[in-house]
């Protein structure tokens, strides 16, 4: 890493130091060691609180999102979802047009899943990429360094796993519950309510339904203008029935959908300019549907069987309704994964042997005027990955062959095999209250030909040209992380506890797929596989300090991301969908549970202003971000109703994501799709 590179750290160092000082550090799951989970627990917003804690065996370069957040913080979308984590930053505009980037890599290039669903449908550029809802997740878990053999196809960038609730999460040993919820926010006058019922059948069945719908005008921005086609109406169900824990078998069975009516078509777009200004008068719906299947099998007797099958089918739609007729854009997704674990024991080595088969196929569909274009590929992944523990070293080794093949436009085929090996381990220097862990990996992925964005078959030129002479070789990266934990009991009182972690990684993308057709009159003369390589380096610093009533948290990162061009990653443009350069970031967050029924929390966020930039293009201006929260559970309620109070963007910041899409004007001023201003969040949940 050069020290060019490295500078803009010691501008927001000083920032880092005097939050430490004052023993504001951030909070993660240590590895060995759950502590702190007796008093801030991680909690879904549709129930009692549900402790998340590490999972034995738990890779090295995983971590979970504190679910917790999004109940104290009303979170309503993706953007939402990881805002303590800066190592994420999500694309922002309309909510249809939100993007995940992890370490600058977008979404495309990452293996996310919903109950062990693949998610990423490639419908039209940023729409409806990643749909969840907070309110219903129960756990999200990041993985950011190499991809372990059984973390599924395409984690070229990293992985990202959401689980939602059972109805058992929310019962707390009860046979029947029910929630009815409304929320509001200021800056679009939105409103929104849920309901949800749940219930259990039996000693180990349950069954969950929930529905949540909410609307809202366009979005005031820092400031005082509203952003054109940021309005909408969102609509969320929920149907699941968990039958867990019965004679070793559980069985999740879940069917959602969610509708999103209004925004642009190209929703990240600044609504100023005159594609935007069109595009505010579409109107369109953005449809997902999902079924899944989750089975695992594991008794108690027999440690060599740890069985599970994940099902799923799920489908991703955009239709707009134009005067000249409708114009709809799907991708179609099923799959399966069907894995086990063996545990056993050589010597003084224990062994958890994870081995299994995982398949997908996806379909992309043009429907048109009576025209119905078609393109699909699929992959089948065979995989194995030994976790062993040795006392103060934990190794994991394994690797896994893919085999796809995709037909473009139904006829240009693409297709071949793979074998993508990892390796890595931590070592613990010390243990005890007193620990210290160093860890280290490697390890390659690739993805084989992706389908071309459903709303761009109709781009194809009688001349296109596949690849060279016919011939794609899929997207590989090769990923390496390393770097130490530390974690104490009794730091400065007795019953504290603290930490830091420090993470040095490097990811680099061969052969990334570059696909012609860019602009409303673009077309798509050539698919092909890029000279260049994508590369994304930097480190992340996290730390926590937390007593019985205090919990505080600090986060730091810095990202370098070039695309296959050597040059910084844009927003617009065909470096769009590659990854995004943004400036240095902090986030501190601090929670403090005043009494048993009363909880106030505040979280800051500073983005280092980014001079590193394409030429030509202006640099992006730096900010700081302050956010209140406010819990209350009356004690005259019995702990049935909570009131939550969240004061977003408290100075009324006028400022706009490093992730977002910005437009450079004839004159050379910028225009971009600016955050929230000043936001009044107001939730009312009773729960019986």
């Amino acid at each position: 890493m050069s020290g060019a590179s490295v500078q803009p750290v010691f501008r927001l160092l000083p920032l880092a130091c005097a939050c430490m000082l004052a023993n504001s550090v951030f909070a993660q799951e240590h590895r060995h060691s759950d502590e702190h989970n007796h008093h801030v627990g991680a909690e879904p917003l549709l129930g009692e609180t549900v402790e998340i804690k590490a999972a034995v065996g738990t890779d090295t370069f995983s971590k979970d999102v504190d679910t917790q957040y999004l109940s104290r913080t009303l979170a309503q979308d993706l953007q939402d979802s990881f805002k303590l984590d800066p190592s994420i930053q999500v694309g922002t505009g309309s909510r249809n047009g939100q993007k995940i980037f992890l370490r600058g890599v977008e979404d495309l290039h990452l293996n996310i899943q919903i109950d062990g669903a693949r998610q990423g449908a490639n419908v039209f550029h940023h729409q409806a990429r990643v749909q969840i809802d907070p309110f219903l997740m129960k756990q999200v878990r990041v993985f950011t360094g190499p991809a372990q053999a059984d973390a599924g196809p395409g984690a070229l960038g990293g992985s990202v796993q959401f689980q939602t609730v059972d109805a058992q999460d929310l019962l707390q040993g009860k046979l029947f519950g029910a929630r009815l919820g409304a929320q509001y926010e200021s800056a679009s006058d939105f409103i929104g309510g849920i309901a949800a019922a749940y219930g259990q059948v039996n000693e180990h069945m349950g069954i969950l339904a929930y529905t949540r719908t909410n609307t809202n005008n366009e979005v005031r921005a820092g400031g005082g203008d509203s952003m054109v086609s940021t309005d909408g109406e969102h609509n969320n169900y929920l149907f699941k029935g968990s039958l867990l824990d019965y004679e070793g078998h559980s069985l999740r069975i879940s069917t959602s959908r969610s509708l999103d009516y209004g925004g642009a078509l190209r929703a990240n777009y600044p609504w100023q300019t005159n594609q935007g200004t069109i595009r505010g008068g579409d109107k369109q719906r953005i449809s997902n549907e999902s079924h899944t299947l989750n089975y695992q099998f594991k008794p108690d007797s027999q440690p060599g069987v740890d069985m599970g099958v994940d099902l799923y089918t799920g489908e991703v739609g955009l239709k707009r309704f134009l005067p000249s007729g409708t114009t709809e854009w799907v991708t179609e997704s099923r799959g399966f994964n069907l894995h086990n674990t063996s545990r056993f024991d050589t010597g003084n080595i224990g062994h958890a042997l994870t081995y299994g088969v995982d398949y997908y196929r996806d379909e992309g569909i043009s429907r048109s005027q009576n025209v119905t274009l078609t393109e699909h590929g699929s992959n089948t992944g065979l995989y194995i990955q030994n976790r062993m523990n040795l006392g103060a070293f934990r190794l994991s080794g394994g690797i896994r062959h893919d085999r796809y093949t995709t037909y473009y436009a139904d006829q240009y085929k693409a297709s071949g095999d793979e074998w993508s090996p990892n390796i890595s381990g931590e070592w613990d220097l010390l243990t005890g209250d007193n620990q210290l862990t160093l860890f280290a990996g490697y390890g390659q992925s690739i993805r084989g030909g992706r389908l071309n964005q459903a709303g761009w078959l109709n781009k194809y030129t009688p001349d296109f040209v596949l690849g060279n002479n016919g011939k794609l070789d899929p997207e590989s990266a090769t990923q390496y992380e390393w770097g130490a934990r530390w974690h104490t009991l009794d730091m400065f009182m007795d019953g504290d506890h603290a930490g830091f972690d420090i993470s040095f990684y490097k990811t680099r993308i061969d052969d990334y797929l570059v696909t012609n057709g860019e602009g409303p009159t673009g077309v798509t003369d050539r698919i092909y596989n890029a000279d260049g390589d994508v590369t994304s380096r930097g480190f992340d610093v996290r730390a926590h300090w937390g007593t019985q009533s205090l919990l505080m948290n600090l986060a730091y990162s810095h990202n370098s991301f070039r695309g296959y061009d050597g040059l910084p990653g844009d927003t617009t443009g065909a470096s769009a969908r590659v990854g995004v350069s943004t400036g240095d970031r902090l986030v501190l967050d601090t929670l403090w549970q005043v009494r048993p029924d009363l909880s106030l929390g505040y979280t800051l966020t500073a983005v280092e202003r980014l001079t590193d930039v394409r030429p030509g293009r202006p640099e992006k201006p730096g900010y700081v971000v302050h956010d209140l929260q406010l819990q209350w559970q009356p004690q005259a309620a019995s702990g049935q109703l909570e009131l939550t109070l969240a004061l977003e963007n408290l100075f009324d910041k006028r400022y706009a994501e490093h992730s977002t899409v910005r437009v450079i004007n004839n004159d050379g001023s910028e225009l971009a799709s600016w955050e929230a201003g000043r936001n009044l969040r107001l939730g009312l949940d009773w729960r019986f």
